[in-house]
């Protein structure tokens, strides 16, 4: 769909029937579909290689300890102090007592 909107930009530019900037939007975005798709194909072959990998590797054997995997450190936070006590301003509190302007 993209080539054709731009062969056909080309042919109403080619023509003079639009102006010849009337060809780089779908040019532009023709070029950045197909970057777009080179990038897909390239993780879409390095995912396929490592799935290879995965599964060319020997399996480890039935007797052998797995790896020991490090362990996290855990940290305790100490609790926010408490704000101090303080008359929460309630804006609409005193709105029978004022008037309208002052």
């Amino acid at each position: 769909m993209l080539v054709g909107l731009a062969i056909g930009s080309g042919v109403l530019a080619g023509t003079k029937l639009a102006a010849w900037w009337v060809v780089i939007p779908p040019s532009v975005m023709l070029l950045v579909y197909l970057l777009l798709l080179r990038a897909a194909a390239k993780t879409d072959a390095e995912r396929r290689e490592r799935a290879r990998i995965r599964r060319a590797a020997p399996a480890r054997a039935p007797g052998r300890p797995a790896a020991a995997v490090p362990h996290a450190q855990v940290i305790t936070i100490p609790a926010a102090p408490e704000p101090a006590e303080e008359g929460i301003y309630d804006q609409y509190a005193d709105a029978k007592l004022r008037a309208v302007g002052d």
